[in-house]
């Protein structure tokens, strides 16, 4: 009887043992509508200029593992729109003039750029809400050169800066993958 009760516990403690494991790296068991294998289809983001938001959250999204991304006709819907961009100077420093004198005139050379996407899910059966519509905002840094020099080379920059138009564009890239990664991340973790 003695033998037949440690075994038991032993089973059990090693239940309770591997779930601890599981929960504890993250995994989850089969609730909510993230892992039950619902598929979900990302309509175009209102107000993407290229594609790439769209792509951006696809992609991450594919790679969550979460849903099943299907590219049309999902069980869920994925809208986003795109609600505001804009961009604030918070790094400055002092024109020079040719002969690299300082002026009195100062210039921005760092822009934070801010984005604000409207993202709700949507059952494609009844067309009701599952999430949202929520707010999501993030921002990235980027560092230019306000003038763009004729000989395409900032001799303050040591080579790493850009014209502010061209930093802008490429900052673009890391704008959409930091908001793809957070609305993922709230559909994956919302309910």
């Amino acid at each position: 009887m003695e033998r037949r009760n440690f075994k038991l516990r032993r089973l059990i403690g090693g239940w309770i043992l591997l779930l601890l494991f599981l929960a504890g790296c993250g995994y989850r068991l089969a609730a909510g509508p993230g892992s039950s294998g619902k598929t979900i289809s990302v309509p175009y983001v209102q107000g993407d200029r290229d594609g790439s938001l769209t792509s951006a959250i696809v992609r991450e999204l594919c790679n969550s593992g979460c849903y099943q991304y299907a590219t049309d006709q999902g069980e869920l819907s994925l809208l986003v729109k795109i609600v505001e961009v804009h961009d604030e100077n918070i790094g400055f420093r002092y024109y020079r003039k040719k002969r690299g004198k300082l002026t009195n005139s100062v210039i921005p050379t760092e822009t934070r750029v801010w984005a604000k996407v409207e993202i709700a899910l949507i059952d494609n059966r009844s067309g009701e809400y599952v999430l949202g519509p929520a707010l999501i905002e993030t921002n990235v840094d980027f560092d230019h050169d306000y003038y763009l020099n004729l000989q395409g080379i900032n001799v303050f920059s040591l080579g790493q800066l850009s014209d502010v138009d061209s930093a802008r564009d490429a900052a673009w890239e890391p704008l959409n993958k930091a908001i793809s990664q957070k609305v993922v991340d709230y559909i994956g973790n919302s309910w």
